[in-house]
């Protein structure tokens, strides 16, 4: 299965896992499923949940069995390096202070950020 991933800022995340052409999403603690074994080839669109508590699959499509679905992939706000603190112990294991994360380590950060921040296809 191929998913395309639409970004949207949001605080919610979604987990996508595909068992052939059968989509697991898990938003929380809601889980629900959309199952193309049946569908015949075509575009879908209009989907709904009873279960999950926002439905972000937005269509899909199915060609001679290989199914491609657009859907929401959420990402959190831009981070910040000065609220990014690594604390110092002692040789007790107190903390006695605090440090900035390195330079090198917030920009692996937003890196990762901005990769979510831009639409993507990947298999699953």
């Amino acid at each position: 299965m191929k998913l395309i991933i639409l970004p949207q800022r949001s605080d919610n995340t979604a987990q996508y896992r595909a068992a052939g052409p059968v989509l697991t999403v898990t938003i929380g603690e809601h889980t629900d499923t959309f199952d193309f074994t049946d569908a015949p080839d075509g575009e879908f669109d209009g989907f709904a949940s009873d279960v999950l508590p926002v439905c972000p699959i937005l269509r899909a499509e199915k060609s001679g069995g290989e199914v491609t679905v657009w859907a929401l992939g959420w990402y959190g706000p831009r981070p910040e390096r000065e609220m990014q603190h690594t604390p110092v112990m002692d040789d007790a294991g107190e903390v006695i202070d605090y440090r900035p994360e390195t330079e090198a380590d917030f920009e692996a950060r937003l890196a990762d950020w901005e990769a979510l921040t831009q639409e993507r296809e990947i298999k699953i």
